[in-house]
């Protein structure tokens, strides 16, 4: 029984993170620092601005 709930809660919190990276997305947040200097995808997933 114990193990249930504890699956319960932990799917819980993980929908939970699920939707907060959803709802960042479609409000045009990223998770990128913009630190592209010790990034090793830099200068990849953004265009630089001049």
């Amino acid at each position: 029984m114990g193990t249930a709930v504890v699956l319960v809660v932990l799917a819980g919190i993980v929908a939970l993170i699920v939707r907060g990276i959803i709802k960042d997305r479609k409000a045009g947040k990223s998770s990128c620092g913009h630190k592209c200097g010790c990034c090793p995808m830099a200068g990849q997933c953004h265009a630089h601005r001049k």
